[in-house]
């Protein structure tokens, strides 16, 4: 199911999540995060009822050492992120609104190390693919393999950065939210990070609850949600009447 969205409340998060991160960027990158803004804006700006969003050149983030635990120290291992988000407009949605379904949604995650890479994906299934509608995956390239699929509520661009930065750059990643010059930013991500995580919580409870033949874990290798929007930073659904 496609699942609308309000492009201009979620700009307001890519504009505050590329100010929170940007000091993170590879120099090589310094005007990736900016390109993206841009695009989306101009996306948004343009109306078209079918569009894509992605990455020209994937960003680079700066390399880490410190991200498996206290006092284990890494080489140098860096993250590129790229992705593609495809939008439409349902006939029920008017032209003047900034209201999209989504059709699909890759954001592409490479970890590198040693001259090694590991390539991964969080997904928004299209309707030709099996497994959880929102999921994670390591590449079909290594081992020519498209399982495991591992549920995620995290399927946005800023969502999926957001976790692997925190993963990578552990107490870095942390300290910069904590910062009372981040406390703005942090709060337009966090604050809608929470509504959407709750609306699929909830969704997810209520699937199992009509679900009396499949234990629940096999049940969300094959669950696809219900639910008509996402819900902005505030907790204010689009699925009105426009």
């Amino acid at each position: 199911m496609s699942v609308l969205i309000d492009l201009a409340e979620y700009l307001g998060e890519v504009e505050a999540f590329a100010a929170l991160a940007d000091d993170f960027v590879d120099k090589s990158s310094a005007l990736r995060l900016t390109d993206v803004v841009r695009e989306l804006k101009t996306g948004i700006d343009m109306g078209q009822p079918e569009w894509s969003w992605q990455t020209r050149e994937d960003i680079v983030f700066r390399p880490s050492r410190l991200y498996d635990g206290p006092g284990r120290v890494h080489v140098d291992t860096w993250l590129r992120v790229g992705f593609k988000c495809e939008f439409y407009r349902p006939k029920s949605v008017k032209k003047a609104t900034t209201i999209w379904a989504i059709v699909g949604s890759a954001t592409h995650v490479t970890i590198s190390k040693d001259n090694g890479n590991m390539p991964c994906h969080f997904d928004y299934k299209n309707n030709q693919q099996w497994g959880p509608q929102l999921h994670f995956q390591v590449s079909e390239n290594l081992g020519n393999l498209p399982i495991p699929r591992i549920p995620s509520t995290a399927f946005l661009p800023t969502d999926c950065t957001d976790l692997v930065l925190a993963e990578l750059h552990h107490e870095a990643w942390r300290q910069l939210q904590a910062a009372g010059s981040s406390s703005r930013h942090v709060s337009v991500i966090r604050e809608a990070q929470e509504h959407r995580t709750r609306a699929y919580v909830e969704n997810i409870a209520s699937c199992w609850r009509g679900d009396t033949k499949s234990t629940r874990v096999s049940m969300l290798q094959n669950y696809s949600a219900t639910i008509a929007a996402l819900p902005d930073r505030r907790g204010r659904s689009v699925a009105r009447p426009w």
